[in-house]
């Protein structure tokens, strides 16, 4: 379910809540059945497995794990069967993940997502087996060398072990998890000052919730030393990306008005297939090149998603006219707190038949904020004054069959000084109305 005060996408619909909850079990309880099966596929050779696994945990130069509690004992063996069950199940998760999350998800964010899952799972796996071969191992070693400098025999509860093992593999893949996040995050531009707080808060959150879920409730210390290296590993990892700026891309540029205040302004060159002719923006402006953004539900994302990346403060439309864009759009570019205009160089490009360009330039050059008046009307007398222009009429809106000639020009509500200054170079300036 959407809302006027959300950010929704093209691919967006008007279900209830409770058909999301409903697609979402769907997803969900095909995984678990998946789980489910694989995990008693794994069952049938986990024995062998586990055998395989405490022979490289096993400390002593004659086997010194025992099981003590067989209850315990089996518990182990079917957690270990499910972890296994849901190690092979995860490509098949991710796929039914991305499928549910792709359309309220911006390109980025699913090219992010897609990225993050796939390296995810390649990490787990390389992860879980160093950890089994070369970690682990390393780990129960050392802390077994105490045992002979204080002449003590060591006896190990193997099920007490692989709980440990898996609790640090665990913790392990998790840590790796954030960290990804957060790489990915900052090198797609997702990630910056301005919103680390948002991401601090999930990605720490999340990573802890569930390192806490899987330690042993016997081994405090454990998890306090968990929670401390997790928590710095993740911050070091973000470390530049946490602290950057706002990101940069299209040619966008911090720009001042008169006040002192910052904006950003992108010109969405929309040929409209065709219909529209290209003018160049004005520097200072980003720029991004689309076939119709108003017709294209895959070009509108794109161009919500770069507003959102890269912080546009107001797009300049070159042919599509705001009024034919979908109003949902506009109310997410409202909601990122941008602001929206049309050259209509489409609508421009046809009144006239001698080919001159003039008309398309003038409303380039007459866009307002934030470039003060004084600079628009420089840059209009600078194109007015190297033309052969003596008319220049104007109104609020391009009168329906305006057919303008070679020594004429018009420019769209134009300021009280732009006329002022206009016909100061010896132009008439006449009003048009429909």
């Amino acid at each position: 379910m959407i809302t006027m005060n959300d950010l929704h996408l093209s691919s967006d619909d008007r279900s209830s809540i409770q058909s999301h909850l409903d697609e979402f079990a769907k997803r969900l309880t095909s995984i678990i059945i998946l789980v489910v099966i694989l995990t008693i596929v794994w069952s049938i050779s986990i024995d062998e497995i586990l055998h395989y696994v405490l022979l490289q945990l096993d400390p002593c130069s004659e086997s010194c794990i025992n099981i003590f509690s067989p209850d315990e004992w089996a518990g182990t063996r079917w957690l270990s069967a499910s972890l296994l069950g849901l190690f092979t199940a995860a490509p098949f998760a991710m796929v039914q993940a991305y499928t549910f999350a792709r359309p309220g998800l911006l390109p980025s964010e699913r090219r992010a997502f897609v990225s993050w899952m796939v390296i995810m799972w390649a990490l787990a796996l390389c992860s879980l087996v160093f950890t089994v071969i070369k970690f682990l191992p390393w780990l129960y070693a050392y802390g077994h060398s105490f045992n002979d400098e204080t002449g003590l025999v060591g006896r190990y509860d193997a099920a007490e072990m692989l709980q440990i093992s898996i609790s640090i593999a665990w913790a392990i893949i998790l840590v790796l998890a954030a960290m990804s996040v957060v790489v990915i995050a900052g090198m797609s531009k997702l990630l910056w000052s301005g919103n680390a707080g948002w991401w601090r808060l999930r990605i720490h959150g999340f990573m802890l919730m569930l390192l806490w879920l899987v330690i042993p409730d016997g081994l405090p210390g454990l998890l306090f030393t968990l929670t401390f290296f997790a928590s710095g590993l993740v911050e070091i990892a973000g470390y530049r990306a946490f602290r950057a700026s706002i990101p940069i891309g299209h040619g966008l540029m911090d720009l001042l008005d008169i006040e002192g205040g910052r904006f950003r302004v992108l010109y969405v060159d929309c040929s409209c297939h065709g219909t529209a002719p290209r003018v160049s923006p004005l520097k200072g402006m980003g720029y991004v090149s689309y076939e119709s953004v108003c017709r294209s539900s895959e070009q509108q994302d794109m161009l919500l998603d770069t507003v959102k990346r890269f912080g546009a403060d107001k797009l300049v439309f070159s042919g599509c006219v705001i009024e034919s864009l979908p109003v949902d759009y506009i109310d997410s570019l409202r909601f990122l707190g941008c602001k929206t205009e049309s050259l209509d160089l489409a609508h421009l490009s046809v009144v006239r038949t001698d080919g001159s360009m003039i008309d398309c330039e003038l409303a380039m050059a007459c866009i307002h904020g934030p470039w003060s008046e004084e600079s628009v009307n420089k840059r209009c007398t600078d194109i007015l004054s190297k033309s052969n222009c003596e008319t220049v009429y104007f109104g609020d809106n391009i009168p329906f069959g305006l057919n303008l000639q070679a020594n004429e020009a018009w420019i769209t509500n134009p300021s009280l000084s732009l006329i002022a200054t206009i016909e100061e170079l010896g132009i008439e300036m006449n009003r048009l109305s429909n």
